[in-house]
């Protein structure tokens, strides 16, 4: 249906006009003065060989009507030219469109999907062409048909956006978990529609189910609880090497979601209009996102999975190059830095890189809005082993919420204030740990941030 209106409308011709000065074709006036230079030329040449004389009124009178027909032509063979580059645009974002790594619907009001992409009717295992104009709820289990309507419900009476999680029935039977997100939009006729992103989530619940039964078996009791614990320890074994190989997997349709975007901005920039250019710009900007949260999610999986190599670790030389490594991205910004002489510590030198690296970022990171940064980097002794810590001059967090503080994709500042995926300090904590020590923090909101760790003067008999 869709289809048939852009076809109609690629069809209309209208009469060329040439663009008023507030166009977004204003800036091509110097074009159009060019254009109508030629034309004036083109008359001349065409007028020249005219033998009969005419009054001279009516020679500028046929002149001017000449000059304006080959300003015509010229125009229409312009307007050709860019409706070619058009359909080409119109056909690489289409090929982004169906190779995008969800399932992507467009359905009407009365809930009839109006489009779908490749990969939405392979979820579904139909073909693309059978499920137009089919109500979406045939491909929804009846048990969760409820959640549907009570979505759609919201979607369209509220406006807001809409996210869901309920199962879907394959045209040959088979169940499967998806989650849904929606929005709310209009047709070319105005119409209003919703947008849905459809995921397959049925791995992560079967993961997470598989999560639950363990923990519920492991409260039976104490009598079983080292066998239950080692059933843990492998299922979280078989997790990290799920998380590995997913975010493996997705750096495929990664690249070619940046490199079609790199594509698009390279050979079409500035024949796009202002929202598809923004569009343009969230999907490149959500695609460089996803790829520092896929190393991050490695990082993580790196850590649980990686033996340790301990040695003798020069604490101030590994916080040196940390620093140079996090101000490499910082441009010419200027900050205070306080860091002491520190005593030699005992551990993986790899991971505690990983570790400064990551807490000298965020001291970095959350003092960019104070008028003079200052960080602090300072150790001292403590019995067995020294304390660390790392000290600004920031924004600082509510210590109410120190207690997610370590947790994976826990923010307590939005991605426009400060980016980050939310996974850094949970890395920093598994290291910590592994090396026998713990870490712990003290802020206060508006006054800056201290993270402190400990790490043993020797190896421990117990870190592994």
């Amino acid at each position: 249906m869709k289809n048939e209106r852009m076809s109609k409308k690629k069809n209309r011709k209208d009469p060329p006009v040439a663009p008023s000065a507030k166009s977004p074709e204003a800036s091509g006036t110097c074009q159009w003065g060019a254009m109508r230079e030629k034309a004036e030329e083109r008359a001349r040449l065409s007028e020249a060989g005219t033998a009969a004389p005419v009054p001279e009124e009516t020679s500028k009178l046929l002149h001017e009507l000449r000059v304006h027909q080959i300003e015509l032509e010229m125009q229409n063979e312009e307007l050709r030219r860019t409706q070619v580059e058009l359909e080409t645009s119109r056909s690489r974002y289409f090929e982004l469109y169906d190779l995008a790594p969800v399932g992507y619907f467009t359905v009407s009001e009365k809930g009839l999907i109006l489009e779908a992409n490749l990969i939405a009717a392979s979820l579904l295992g139909v073909s693309r062409g059978s499920i137009g104009r089919q109500p979406l709820t045939r491909f929804i289990f009846r048990e969760d048909q409820d959640i549907y309507y009570n979505y759609r419900k919201q979607l369209f009476e509220t406006g807001a956006p809409q996210v869901c999680e309920l199962r879907m029935i394959k045209a040959d039977g088979i169940p499967f978990i998806v989650r849904m997100d929606a929005i709310r939009a209009q047709d070319a006729d105005g119409a209003p529609v919703s947008h849905i992103i459809v995921s397959d989530i049925t791995e992560r619940k079967l993961a997470e189910a598989t999560i639950k039964k363990l923990n519920e078996t492991l409260n039976i009791g104490n009598r079983k609880l080292g066998a239950r614990t080692a059933e843990l320890e492998l299922a979280n074994k078989e997790l990290e090497s799920f998380s590995f190989s997913v975010s493996h997997d997705l750096r495929a349709p990664l690249r070619h979601i940046s490199g079609f975007i790199t594509l698009l901005h390279k050979e079409y920039e500035g024949q796009f209009d202002e929202t598809f250019r923004h569009y343009m710009e969230v999907i490149a900007e959500a695609s460089k996102k996803m790829g520092r949260l896929i190393d991050d999610l490695l990082a993580l999986s790196h850590i649980g999975r990686s033996e340790m190599h301990k040695e003798e670790i020069n604490m101030k030389a590994l916080i040196d190059e940390a620093i140079l490594e996090v101000m490499c991205g910082e441009g010419n910004r200027q900050i205070e830095w306080k860091v002491d002489d520190l005593s030699h510590a005992y551990g993986d030198r790899s991971l505690m890189s990983l570790a400064l690296i990551n807490l000298i970022s965020n001291a970095v990171k959350f003092t960019r809005l104070s008028p003079r940064a200052e960080i602090e980097i300072r150790g001292k002794e403590d019995g067995a082993g020294y304390v660390y810590y790392v000290r600004d001059n920031g924004v600082g967090f509510d210590m109410r919420h120190a207690d997610k503080l370590f947790g994976v994709f826990q923010r307590f500042h939005t991605q426009k204030e400060f980016e980050g995926t939310g996974i850094g300090l949970s890395n920093v904590q598994r290291i910590i740990s592994k090396h026998g020590g713990r870490i712990w923090a003290e802020s206060e909101v508006g006054h800056g941030a201290t993270f402190y760790f400990t790490l043993p003067k020797a190896v421990p008999s117990q870190v592994a």
